[in-house]
């Protein structure tokens, strides 16, 4: 997608790529008052590679992946200089702020209405005597990010689902030392896009409880031990002004028990197999004052039985018909040798293999049909592996025709699709919009008609 093409108004209410809900971002706001439409409050769009000004870069990390389109430039940076949405742009401290604290961890949630392939996101904060009466230029923001997610994969083309963001995507981001008004910039880069999408919170660091006599934030926390029955934790003593009384934990964001000062192990025994989990600690003194939140540690337990077999990886298709899918994956291994593994289409079981086998053919499918496999590994014992990441493929259109073109797919170069006659892609995108469908003036750049 060229910068030519991000630089427009939002022209409806169809909902367009992302946005943080939580906490809140200045778009989220204004999309609640009714001075935004939804499009408008996920397409906040424009290229990657901030603090950079120019366009034409590639990605230091990953250079397969799409260069950049120009970023938005200094005082359109909470817009991405889009045209629907200037208003987010203007300075001053009257926005709706979130009360936060130095040290603590905040969990920010990006929500999508159209996934991407993604590399990063950045996380940039304003610089300590900015100016809220000036517009947000980068002066005004530190030069780096000073928290970073990335999805190491590469080359993207190898790959689908596993470089798609959960939906939605929650980053527990600890909060740098700050007093009063900032700005925090959230940034989403694609991989496979010139593009990245911005989102600004307004936040007010204020002074913990106590009037800064809380305790220290418990570091360490990790699990020690992880079965299909037990999640065993250990930290670090806290400090503060006053005795610890004991540590409070969370488990999914919900206070689970407490552990009495001077013990910092616990372990779990209520969980499930095959679940993921997601901890963190808070000290408490013998005044009741508490911490900040501890830095948040993620388990996935075991499947039933303890240690079965590794997930199959790298599903993949190797060609399909009018009437037929063919898949291949990464094989298995586990304590206990692999005896077969199940097929899903659409997550309902149709077909076992034997564990020989790391390849089926589906047969007797509907033309010009989406479909959704994943594979699972069964050892001797019984015990299931988790499922490989998700595969959508389609059946080639009637008598062997291609497929007709639809709205939210990923299209890449010189794939061919059938609308008022066949087209080949020239540039990998996914159609997002009807102004993007092959034979349209808005696509030129996109489809090229011939067979």
């Amino acid at each position: 997608m060229s910068q030519r093409q991000s630089n427009f108004a939002s022209r409806s209410n169809t909902p367009r790529h992302g946005h943080v809900f939580s906490p809140a971002s200045r778009a989220w706001f204004e999309w609640k008052a009714g001075r935004l439409d939804e499009g408008a409050l996920n397409q906040r769009e424009s290229g990657k590679f901030f603090p950079n000004t120019l366009g034409g870069l590639s990605d230091a990390y990953a250079e397969g992946d799409v260069q950049n389109s120009a970023p938005p430039p200094d005082g359109k940076i909470a817009s991405a200089n889009q045209l629907t949405g200037a208003q987010l742009d203007v300075p001053g401290s009257h926005w709706t702020k979130h009360d936060v604290r130095s040290g603590e961890t905040l969990d920010i949630s990006w929500d999508y209405s159209a996934r991407h392939k993604t590399r990063r996101w950045n996380y940039f904060l304003t610089k300590e005597g900015w100016d809220p009466e000036k517009v947000l230029s980068r002066d005004q923001f530190e030069a780096k990010p000073f928290y970073t997610v990335q999805v190491n994969l590469q080359p993207h083309w190898s790959y689908e689902e596993e470089m798609m963001p959960p939906k939605p995507t929650t980053h527990p981001v600890p909060l740098p030392r700050r007093e009063g008004y900032h700005v925090l910039l959230c940034i989403w880069e694609v991989a496979n896009s010139t593009m990245a999408f911005y989102q600004v919170v307004d936040m007010n660091f204020v002074l913990p409880d106590g009037g800064g006599e809380r305790p220290e934030t418990p570091t360490g926390l990790t699990a020690e031990n992880v079965t299909d029955k037990q999640v065993s934790l250990k930290w670090n003593a806290a400090t503060g002004p006053y005795p610890i009384k004991c540590y409070r934990i969370t488990r999914n964001g919900d206070l689970f028990v407490e552990v009495d000062a001077p013990l910092l192990v616990w372990s779990d025994n209520s969980v499930t197999p095959d679940t993921q989990y997601n901890y963190a600690i808070y000290a408490v003194d013998d005044r009741d004052n508490v911490s900040a939140s501890s830095r948040p540690v993620q388990v996935h337990t075991l499947p039933a039985g303890g240690e079965g077999p590794t997930t199959p990886t790298n599903l993949h298709s190797m060609g399909a018909t009018e009437h037929s899918i063919r898949l291949m994956w990464g094989r298995s291994i586990g304590t206990a040798p692999i005896v077969d593994y199940l097929i899903f289409r659409d997550e309902v079981e149709i077909k076992s293999v034997s564990a020989t086998c790391n390849e089926f053919e589906d047969t007797g499918l509907s033309p010009d049909t989406e479909f959704t496999y994943t594979v699972k590994a069964r050892d001797v014992n019984g015990r299931l592996s988790s499922a490989s990441k998700g595969l959508t493929v389609s059946t080639q259109g009637a008598g062997g025709g291609h497929p007709k073109w639809k709205l939210n797919t990923l299209y890449e170069t010189g794939e061919f699709v059938s609308h008022n006659g066949i087209w080949r892609c020239l540039q990998q995108h996914t159609s997002y919009t009807p102004d993007w469908a092959p034979g349209l003036a808005s696509s030129e750049v996109l489809w090229v008609k011939g067979s």
